[in-house]
C-alpha cells in the first residue's frame, strides 16, 4: 500500500514538472521571437509617449493635463509634455506623440502649449513667451518655433522643420507597413523604407546609442535627441541590430546619410564594421559623440574627451551640421591559431577591423582585467572617473606581477623581422594620434615619422612594462617606438592577453596579420567652440 502511494506521488509530481518544463520552453519561445522581432524592426508609434521621470524639475512646471504645479514627474521627451503620475493614463487619450510617420505632401506645426524654456521669444512679436503662472503659448515640436496665443494666426499653418531641417527625417518620407500583432500584443506599425525628400542639401541623421554600455546617460541622451528629431532617427541598438536600420541607407544609394554614434570606441567600431559591411551606395560619414571612457578616436576629430546627460544637444547639432568629412584607414586583423591538437587547430580564426590600435601585452592585460570585472558587477563602472582608478588599479597590480615577458622575439614589419630589440611587455600597433585615453604617445620631432589618420601607415611602439604606462601617461617617458609599416605580423607563442580598439581578449599561440583594409568616412568638428 505504501509502495503504491509513494508510486502514485512519483508520477503526480512527474506530470507537473513535465507542466511546469513545457510551459517554461513555450514562454521562452515566445519571449526569444519577441525579441528577435525588435531586433530586426523599428517600430512606429505615435500615440505611445516615451516616459522618462524627471526627480527635481529646475524651472517652474506645469502638468498639461491638470494645469497643477509640478515638482516631479513625467516628462515625454519626444513632444514635451510634462505630467504627475496619475495624469498619464488621460494624457494618451488627449495627446498625440510626435508623428513619426504621415502621407501628407506638406508637413504642419505640431503644438504643444506651456512648459516653454526660460527667456523665450515669440517669433512674431517678439517679445518674451511663457511668462504667465498658467499653461500659455505654444511651441511647435519639429521647429521649435515659439508663439504666443494671440500671435498664432499669423504664423503659416505649414512647418519648415526649423534649422536642423537638413538633418531631419519628415515624417512623410518614412514608409511603414502593418507589423505582426501576434508576436509584439498590440497594434503597430514597422518603418520599411525611408524615400527621398525635396530638402535642399538634405543629410539624414541616424543617432545611435548603446545604453547597454552608456548606462542612464546614454538612454538620457537619446531621449535628448528626440526633442530636435523624428524618434525614427533615434536608435538604441541594444535593442534593434544595426545591419537593419544601415538597410535605410540603401533605399537611398545617392543621399550621403550622417550617422551619430554616441558610445565609446568599442562601438564606433561596431558601427564602421556594419557600414563596411552593409551598406551598397555612398558611404554614411559617421560623427561622435563621446560616452565611452578613453574615446581617443573622438579626441582626434575634435569632438571632446567625453559627455554626459547634460550635453547641449542643440549646440552638439549645429557643430555636426558644419563638421567637416575625414578620410581615417581602417585595418584588417587576421588570427590564425598555430597551436593543433591531433593535427586540427585548437582555436577558430578570428577576423577583426582596427581603427585606433591593436595592442598585445601588459596594456591589454589591464582592461582584459577592467572589462572582466565590470561584466560582474556593472553598477560600479558607471563612472569614468571610477573607471580610470581602476584601470590605475590594474595596472599597479601588473607592476609586480610582470605576466607578460618576452614580446621582443616576435615582430615582423613589412616583411622584414625586427630584432635586437629590448625586453619587452607589450607591443602597440597604432593607427591615431591618441593613445590611452588622450595620451599622444607617438609625439613629434625631428627625428620621427609623421603621423596621420590617412596615410595608409601604423605606427608600432613598445611598453617596457606596466610602470612605463603610467610614465607615459604623465609624460615622464616616451615609447620605444620602433617604426612605421604597411603591414605587421606577430607571432604569439604562449597565451597573451590582446586588444583591438579597447575591447580586450585573450588569445593563445598564433599569428597575428595587420594590413590596410579600406577607408571610413568620419566627420570632424571644425567649429571654433
Amino acid at each position: 500500500m505504501r509502495i503504491q502511494s509513494l508510486t502514485d506521488n512519483f508520477w503526480s509530481i512527474g506530470l507537473f514538472c513535465s507542466v511546469v518544463t513545457g510551459f517554461i520552453v513555450i514562454v521562452s519561445c515566445l519571449t526569444k521571437r519577441r525579441r528577435r522581432y525588435f531586433h530586426l524592426h523599428r517600430l512606429v508609434d505615435d500615440i505611445h509617449h516615451l516616459w522618462p521621470f524627471d526627480d527635481y524639475l529646475i524651472q517652474p512646471t506645469l502638468c498639461n493635463v491638470c494645469s497643477s504645479t509640478l515638482l516631479a514627474g513625467f516628462h515625454c521627451s519626444s513632444c514635451g509634455i510634462y505630467l504627475h503620475e496619475r495624469c498619464v493614463r488621460p494624457a494618451r487619450r488627449l495627446y498625440h506623440c510626435k508623428h513619426m510617420t504621415n502621407t501628407q505632401e506638406q508637413h504642419q506645426h505640431q503644438w504643444t502649449r506651456g512648459n516653454l524654456p526660460l527667456e523665450s521669444e515669440c517669433m512674431i512679436c517678439h517679445r518674451p513667451c511663457g511668462a504667465e503662472p498658467r499653461l500659455c503659448d505654444y511651441r511647435c515640436i519639429w521647429c521649435q518655433r515659439i508663439v504666443h496665443d494671440s500671435c498664432m494666426r499669423a504664423l503659416p499653418t505649414s512647418c519648415d522643420l526649423g534649422e536642423f531641417r537638413q538633418l531631419i527625417i519628415p515624417p512623410n518620407a518614412v514608409v511603414s507597413r502593418t507589423g505582426n500583432k501576434q508576436i509584439v500584443g498590440y497594434a503597430h506599425s514597422v518603418v520599411e523604407r525611408i524615400l527621398p525628400c525635396e530638402i535642399e542639401d538634405w543629410k539624414p541623421l541616424l543617432v545611435i546609442g548603446n545604453r547597454k554600455s552608456g548606462g542612464a546617460n546614454t538612454d538620457l541622451v537619446l531621449n535628448s535627441f528626440r526633442t530636435y528629431l523624428n524618434s525614427v532617427q533615434v536608435i538604441d541598438i541594444s535593442t534593434i541590430a544595426p545591419v537593419s536600420i544601415l538597410e535605410w541607407c540603401n533605399c537611398l544609394p545617392d543621399i550621403g546619410f550622417y550617422i551619430l554614434v554616441c558610445g565609446g570606441d568599442g562601438t564606433v567600431n561596431w558601427i564602421l564594421e556594419s557600414i563596411e559591411n552593409a551598406t551598397s551606395g555612398i558611404k554614411p560619414a559617421v560623427g561622435i559623440l563621446p560616452m565611452g571612457t578613453g574615446n581617443d578616436l573622438a579626441r582626434i576629430l575634435q569632438w571632446g574627451h567625453g559627455e554626459d546627460s547634460a550635453v547641449d544637444v542643440s549646440l552638439f547639432l549645429k557643430r555636426l551640421h558644419a563638421a567637416k568629412v575625414v578620410a581615417l584607414d581602417r585595418w584588417s586583423v587576421d588570427i590564425s591559431a598555430t597551436a593543433r591538437h591531433f593535427g586540427v587547430a585548437t582555436a577558430s580564426a578570428r577576423n577583426m577591423r582596427m581603427s585606433n590600435y591593436f595592442s598585445v601585452g601588459c596594456d591589454a592585460l589591464v582592461t582584459l582585467n577592467f572589462h572582466r570585472r565590470r561584466e560582474k558587477i556593472p553598477e560600479f563602472f558607471a563612472s569614468r572617473f571610477v573607471n580610470k582608478l581602476h584601470y590605475f588599479h590594474y595596472g599597479t597590480v601588473d607592476t609586480f606581477l610582470k605576466e607578460c615577458k618576452d614580446l621582443q622575439n616576435n615582430l615582423e614589419m613589412d616583411g622584414r623581422i625586427i630584432e635586437n630589440l629590448p625586453a619587452l611587455e607589450g607591443i602597440c600597433i597604432l593607427n591615431i594620434p591618441s593613445w590611452g585615453a588622450g595620451v599622444r604617445v607617438w609625439g613629434a620631432g625631428e627625428n620621427i615619422p609623421v603621423q596621420k589618420i590617412d596615410d595608409g601607415l601604423v605606427e608600432v611602439f613598445g611598453i617596457y612594462s606596466s610602470f612605463h604606462i603610467a610614465q607615459m601617461q604623465v609624460g615622464l617617458a616616451d615609447p620605444f617606438r620602433i617604426g612605421q609599416a604597411r603591414r605587421v605580423k606577430l607571432t604569439l607563442k604562449r597565451r597573451f592577453p590582446c586588444q583591438c580598439d579597447g575591447e580586450p581578449f585573450e588569445e593563445g599561440p598564433c599569428f597575428v596579420d595587420i594590413q590596410h583594409f579600406t577607408q571610413a568616412k568620419m566627420l570632424m568638428n571644425v567649429s571654433s567652440n
